[in-house]
């Protein structure tokens, strides 16, 4: 399995759209809808800082620092993620962040909403006329600018928060969110019950490092390892099971379960492995791991790593905690679904197209013989209208087919026409009912659009010019002393000196003395990263450290320094995140107010 080729499939429809945020069941899949979500957490969640794909938080989210969601990590099919109408973070109770939120997506909210400036979210555009008003209306906020709109750039439209923190309320849409989260919490509940009632049918080899999990089941194996009553989890998960099945892990564990290994599962298994924490109701992961398959723990408190570690597949916890400075990450690979909870596939392959076509197979037919005339099939006998389907459409496996006498007349060792469904041949009797029709799948996303534009770099402002001293003006010169003569003519009238000319008003100097400001509007790669602006202070060839922020992605920096004095700005890639040749930073000073700066 190619992991990234299928995990940004999955992306273009990842998250629900914001006009029907409404649970419903979907047959053999134990997340439901909420594997549309890269993490499902009923109650409060804290401080996470990346998620690639959506997620919904049942209670409230509370953060020092920013958080991002939506981001493909393939930049080649980031392009595809942006979408008109998918909600990527969706939070029943308060959000309270202290630095922006960045989402590929939409951001409903069902209580209180507080995030730092700069945050934005981004919007596909559907190609219909009025989205960019209907955004507007979507993202209005109180106390907001009468100017702002959404931005257009080209493939996608940018909601962006420079004036007020902006999201779309749950009330404003008629959104239930709290109901969403109490029938994903039953429906997720009854799928781990049914899973812990399954019986093993795959053997679990221990070894001093890993446990080996062995299954020859074509569909699926299931497993249990039991650690109570300490619940150490110190070991490897690794599977040997025919390729394409699903992979289910019970783990029993007692109240608390410790994760102290490093890999647990397998990438190419990632999407059709399942681990079940049946009786845990706190997992913690005391060691950096990477975990690569699906959670299924609602009613457990999952303690992250302080150093960091990863989920690669859905996660459905109860709460999630983390510390502040974590780099702990979600990665999206969506659980495949394809559970079967009333029992297990039987061991033998060549068994399965029996067990398959039971449940659809028609009554048992007596031997072949010649259809009847036309005259002898009774008027009833036809199969029935929509009747036997519970849904309002007609069962498309079964289509209300012509009564009997309609030609041809049926051959020998073919199936009647109006039962097609029949794989034996048979006379023309009424047709049995029809199964039941499965719920519909969700609408389609939609087309891939362009790949955007990259935004031009913003212009350095200019430098408040500086006004010339004004000239003094020149002194008069004095009238010349006529002469005195015997007939003196009519003298001159003296010269009349020029009024002298007013100096110019120098314009207001618009630079704010001790304020140090500006802006950074992401990296010339394209990418998405955590970046460290510091200020120092230089003083006799020593530089000494006054300030240091960190921004997700983009946002804004301002420093208060005294204006006397030399300092120097560096802005850095964070020390966890990966860089190349390209990566610059895209920075714009708005405001220098000091006698000496520079920057690095």
């Amino acid at each position: 399995m190619d992991g990234s080729s299928y995990r940004s499939a999955a992306m273009v429809s990842a998250g629900l759209p914001y006009d029907n945020i409404n649970w419903y069941d979907i047959e053999g899949q134990p997340f439901g809808p909420a594997s549309r979500f890269n993490v499902i957490v009923f109650n409060d969640a804290n401080n996470i800082v990346d998620i690639e794909g959506p997620v919904a938080i049942g209670g409230s989210f509370y953060s020092p620092r920013g958080f991002g969601a939506g981001f493909a990590r393939d930049k080649s099919t980031r392009d595809a993620n942006y979408s008109p109408d998918l909600v990527r973070f969706l939070v029943g109770g308060n959000v309270a962040m202290s630095e922006p939120l960045v989402i590929v997506g939409h951001t409903v909210v069902g209580g209180g909403f507080r995030a730092g400036k700069g945050s934005t979210y981004l919007i596909g555009k559907s190609g219909r006329v009025g989205q960019a008003e209907e955004l507007k209306t979507l993202y209005q906020a109180n106390g907001g600018s009468q100017y702002w709109t959404p931005s257009d750039k080209g493939n996608h439209y940018l909601i962006s928060s420079y004036d007020v923190p902006r999201y779309i309320p749950a009330a404003r849409i008629q959104a239930d969110v709290s109901k969403f989260f109490r029938d994903a919490m039953e429906s997720i509940g009854y799928y781990k019950n049914c899973i812990e009632d399954l019986t093993p049918n795959g053997s679990v080899a221990d070894n001093n490092y890993e446990w080996i999990l062995r299954g020859n089941n074509p569909v699926q194996n299931v497993f249990l390892i039991d650690v109570r009553p300490n619940g150490l989890i110190n070991k490897g998960i690794r599977a040997e099971v025919p390729e394409g099945s699903t992979v289910i892990v019970r783990l029993k564990t007692g109240p608390n379960a410790h994760l102290q290994y490093g890999v647990y599962g397998e990438n190419s298994k990632a999407n059709r492995t399942l681990y079940v924490f049946e009786d845990a109701t706190n997992i913690y992961m005391e060691k950096s791991s990477d975990i690569w398959g699906s959670i299924l723990a609602p009613q457990a408190m999952f303690h992250a790593h302080p150093t960091g570690g990863h989920v690669s597949g859905n996660a459905a916890l109860g709460s999630f905690a983390v510390d502040a400075a974590s780099g702990f990450e979600f990665h999206y690979y969506p659980f495949a679904g394809g559970v079967m909870c009333q029992g297990v596939a039987p061991e033998m392959p060549e068994t399965l197209p029996e067990e398959e076509e039971q449940p659809a197979v028609c009554p048992e037919c007596p031997a072949p013989v010649p259809c009847p005339p036309p005259v002898s099939c009774p008027v009833p006998a036809p199969c029935p209208a929509p009747p036997p389907c519970p849904e309002p459409e007609p069962c498309p496996a079964c289509p209300a087919p012509p009564p009997c006498p309609a030609p041809p007349p049926c051959p020998e060792p073919e199936p009647c026409p109006a039962c097609p469904v029949c794989p034996k041949p048979e006379p023309c009797p009424p047709c049995p009912a029809c199964p039941v029709c499965p719920k519909p799948e969700p609408c389609p996303a939609c087309p891939v659009c362009p790949k955007p534009q990259p935004c031009p770099a913003c212009p350095k402002p200019e430098p408040c010019p500086i006004c010339p001293v004004c000239p003094a003006c020149p002194k008069p010169e004095p009238c010349p002393i006529c002469p005195v003569c015997p007939v003196c003519p009519k003298p001159e009238p003296c010269p009349v000196c020029p009024k002298p000319v007013p100096c110019p008003v120098c314009q207001e100097c618009l630079i704010k003395p001790g304020i140090i400001c500006g802006c950074i509007w992401g990296c010339r790669c394209g990418d998405f990263h955590d970046w460290e602006v510091k200020l120092y202070k230089r003083c006799n060839d020593v530089d000494t450290l006054l300030f240091c922020a960190r921004i997700c992605g983009c946002g804004c920096f301002e420093f208060e320094v005294p204006y006397e004095g030399c300092y120097i700005l560096k802005v850095r890639l964070s020390e966890n995140c990966w860089n190349t040749f390209w990566c610059k930073p895209i920075i714009t000073l708005n405001n220098i107010g000091v006698a000496s700066f520079m920057i690095d």
